[in-house]
């Protein structure tokens, strides 16, 4: 068996439908490196902010002088351009995925589901030869390129696509979202922006029930559906539908283009041919499969290996305790996307120990806006920013060990606003790990109904 699945993974196959993609995935990225540039999104993001929060382990990463950092998104948009049109494609490659990593890496705050799907792509691309078909480098290239690949590279971008959408369903699977929370909320204060007969559904509570679970059963089932040649195209159409309409309601970005790009890959290798077929007579014909590549065990070990570290990330969430979508541990790079609904408030206090002197922090003097809109629900960023200004006081106070202390209260999907971090608890002093450690984060109490009226006496 498993010397049979190896050789299916070298058989050849046609590349075309892996060079639509890579013409796709270059233009959605120039697309966002223009939408950068024409926004000045690099300064607003990552230059004028005095603080950006890190990533445990890339703590170093830090912004480039601003003409550098203006001109280094130029430069993605120039190496997006010639992956698209597979120009010195594996140089541009690489370069895309170091640049597009840099930015990403520069500040947590910034962390969006797409921009992690994009890097993901842009890696697994380095390695799969998307260049045969259709680009600058087969025409330049002094012996002709094969216009087939190996199956194993259009199955390694299959399973990074069915790992995200599966995923993205899995995590639906709970008693918040499958009661319509924080679905019918959103739905609700979109409803003036519509027609009269569809506000009539966004206002109705048992719609957002309906598409709360239309929305999990599309992942969960639509997705390996599109491995079965009969129903791929309605899926795919479903699909399609859903990512345009996530586009017009709530402007999420490249994701909704880079999943349709995406699915388009579990059509037949040869759909490009054959669409190209229906339209001019020297199209050329179907690229027949021929002789197998040799085949590699380290190759099919490293796929394999990496689909299946890809598919226990998501994991990550239910091995911690408490409620995720309370304590955040494990929430990022798990495919937790429009999941759930947080609001808070948060007061800083810094102490000093020996003369019991304090100072009340105003967050903006620090923060931008959506900086301090992500920290304030998400207890590593909290502690991430009180060492921050334990540190700040000691620079600019010259304090010997300040102390700082929180008082937050936050409110998931709509229920009453509870106390979130220990207002006990000197943050100064607690370490930042990769292991999660919730003692100061306060529990959840879940079976609080949801509501939108605030308890006398809360924030």
């Amino acid at each position: 068996m498993w010397t049979g699945f190896q050789t299916r993974l070298f058989q050849p196959v046609d590349g075309a439908s892996l060079a639509v993609f890579r013409m796709l995935f270059g233009a959605v990225i120039i697309y966002e490196a223009w939408r950068y540039d024409s926004r000045n999104w690099v300064e607003a993001k990552f230059l004028f902010p005095s603080f950006r929060f890190s990533y445990q382990g890339f703590e170093w990463v830090e912004p480039l002088p601003p003409y550098a950092m203006v001109w280094l998104v130029k430069l993605l948009a120039i190496f997006a351009f010639l992956v698209m049109v597979g120009l010195f494609y594996r140089v541009a490659i690489i370069g895309l995925f170091t640049l597009f990593s840099y930015i990403f890496l520069l500040d947590k705050a910034q962390y969006l589901n797409h921009f992690y799907f994009t890097i993901l792509l842009a890696f697994l691309m380095v390695f799969v030869p998307a260049n045969r078909v259709w680009s600058f480098d087969q025409m330049r290239a002094r012996s002709a390129l094969p216009d087939h690949v190996p199956a194993w590279s259009m199955w390694l971008m299959r399973g990074q696509m069915e790992v995200m959408l599966i995923w993205a369903g899995i995590v639906k699977l709970n008693a918040d979202w499958l009661a319509g929370l924080p679905l019918h909320d959103w739905l609700s204060s979109s409803a003036d922006d519509f027609p009269a007969f569809i506000e009539r559904f966004f206002l109705d509570a048992d719609f957002g029930v309906f598409a709360a679970w239309a929305v999990a059963i599309l992942h969960v089932a639509g997705a390996p559906l599109l491995l079965v040649p009969r129903l791929r195209l309605f899926v795919f159409a479903v699909y399609t539908t859903f990512h345009l309409f996530n586009h017009f309601l709530w402007s999420i970005g490249i994701f909704p283009w880079l999943t349709i790009a995406g699915t388009l890959l579990f059509f037949d290798f040869s759909w490009p041919r054959r669409l190209l077929a229906g339209f001019r007579a020297n199209a050329g014909p179907v690229i027949p499969e021929g002789q197998p590549y040799k085949v590699n065990s380290a190759i099919v070990i490293l796929v394999v290996a990496w689909l299946a570290s890809q598919a226990a990330l998501p994991l990550r969430p239910y091995i911690y305790d408490g409620n995720v979508a309370w304590n955040e541990q494990g929430h990022r790079f798990s495919w937790r996307m429009k999941l759930r609904d947080k609001e808070g408030t948060i007061k800083f206090r810094v102490v000093d120990p020996d003369t019991g002197k304090s100072w009340a922090v105003h967050t903006q003097d620090f923060l931008t806006y959506r900086q301090e809109r992500k920290m304030v629900a998400r207890p590593d960023m909290i502690l991430e920013f009180a060492h921050h200004l334990r540190d700040h006081w000691k620079r600019v106070h010259a304090l010997r060990a300040p102390q700082v202390f929180v008082r937050s209260f936050v409110s998931v999907n709509g229920r009453p606003y509870e106390r979130f971090i220990d207002e006990t608890t000197d943050l100064a002093a607690v370490e930042r790990t990769f292991i999660a450690q919730d003692a100061w984060i306060r529990p959840y109490s879940e079976d609080k109904p949801s509501t939108r009226v605030i308890a006398e006496g809360e924030p």
